[in-house]
């Protein structure tokens, strides 16, 4: 090869930060769950966050989260491992907290981009009275309107 035209050495893979200890518990939507699953040092601390309690769920991200099981072996798995964390309540009261919430972004003109799962989960934790810890945008909207908590898991665009 001529001087100048060598290919040039692959990156190294990009360094991920790791967030600190959550303090509290926080509903973790599932934005924090595909993005653990893909950056080993992020899934280290987020299961040790899930032994030590500060991560809890509500039915749609259960649901959310079997939604990609392979077989049945591998959701009955999941759903296993699953139902040990504890889970927000997301009943009718949460269903109408959403269409409070949806009806305030409506007010504002910017209900359509928001996905009536996001709506739910926030609804499940703002009733729980735990922060939402995600790694979304919608989040960010949906407390504007409803003055809840929630906590980016890392900044935004930080992830891959």
């Amino acid at each position: 090869m001529t001087e100048g035209t060598e290919v040039p050495a692959p990156r190294e893979p990009r360094q991920v930060a790791v967030p600190g200890p959550l303090g509290e518990a926080h509903l973790a939507d599932t934005s924090v769950w595909s993005k653990v699953r893909a950056q080993p040092a992020l899934a280290d601390w987020f299961n040790a966050e899930v032994r030590a309690g500060r991560i809890v769920t509500c039915g749609v991200v259960v649901l959310e989260l079997l939604r990609s099981a392979r077989n049945t072996v591998s959701f009955r798995t999941q759903a296993e491992m699953l139902d040990v964390l504890d889970c927000c309540p997301d009943g009718a009261h949460q269903v109408a907290r959403a269409r409070e919430v949806q009806a305030l972004l409506a007010e504002q003109g910017r209900h359509r981009g928001i996905p009536p799962a996001d709506l739910l989960i926030a609804a499940a934790a703002e009733a729980a009275k735990v922060p939402v810890l995600h790694y979304d945008h919608d989040y960010d909207l949906i407390a504007e309107v409803s003055g809840q908590v929630v906590r980016w898991i890392l900044p935004p665009g930080s992830l891959p």
